[in-house]
């Protein structure tokens, strides 16, 4: 394994995994989220999760996951035998975020009860696959079958999950190759959390993901989109 190359340079938050499969590391799980606040303001994270040698490589190198032009804030924790690392940056709307490979915007689509049920909102997040995969020169994909991303990967995950203010309207399918990825949805006192959750492989393999909610709730928003980000290449 070619682990000091992978996780020794700043990686694409969003092509992780592709700088891993180019040096045959795959022993790790990848999670994204974000949080929208009332204000139309929230956070922006990535998380690896790694045992082994990659968790130690995580916990003694403090590889630095790049969140594409933000400048984010990185904290190392254990959880069992997994070493996680965490990468999050604050935004006080959705345009200060400059993301390289995904799309990040919310649609103001009206008012619920003449505004007494508070203002609806769409929230979508397009995953660019193939721009990570086209902008990461290591990736080298078109040489990865899904058997060897099989082998390398295993049952490791991909998970994206969206916390949100208020009651939650309406979750589009996400079609990921063949079949649709259902969503896990839970509530606390202030909103819902949705959480898509697919191996490995099948991320990596997708062109593009799109994840789409509808939800009402009471507060300031306003129609906002992420900004695009500066591609970032690396060699291993």
């Amino acid at each position: 394994m070619r682990f000091a190359g992978v996780f020794s340079k700043r990686m694409l938050s969003v092509a992780v995994v592709f700088a891993a499969a180019a040096g045959l590391c795959g022993c790790f799980d990848l999670e994204q989220r974000v949080a929208v606040r009332r204000d139309g303001g929230g956070t922006y994270a990535v998380a690896v999760a790694a045992d082994g040698i990659v968790g130690e490589g995580l916990d003694k190198k403090h590889a630095d996951i790049d969140l594409g032009d933000n400048r984010g804030v990185t904290r190392i924790t254990r959880r069992g035998d997994e070493t996680v690392q965490t990468s999050e940056v604050a935004f006080r709307d959705l345009s200060d975020l400059k993301l390289g490979d995904e799309t990040i915007a919310l649609h103001v689509t009206g008012k619920k009860l003449l505004g007494l049920g508070g203002t609806t909102v769409n929230f979508h997040r397009t995953f660019h696959v193939d721009s990570a995969r086209h902008h990461h020169e290591d990736a080298n994909d078109e040489h990865l079958g899904g058997e060897i991303l099989q082998s390398m990967f295993g049952d490791h995950t991909y998970t994206f999950a969206i916390w949100l203010p208020g009651s939650i309207e309406h979750i589009a399918p996400l079609r990921v190759g063949d079949h649709v990825v259902p969503p896990t949805v839970w509530g606390d006192p202030y909103g819902h959390t949705v959480i898509w959750k697919m191996k490995l492989t099948d991320m990596f393999l997708a062109d593009r993901l799109d994840f789409d909610v509808d939800f009402a709730a009471h507060g300031d928003f306003r129609d906002s989109r992420s900004s695009p980000g500066t591609h970032r290449h690396h060699s291993s």
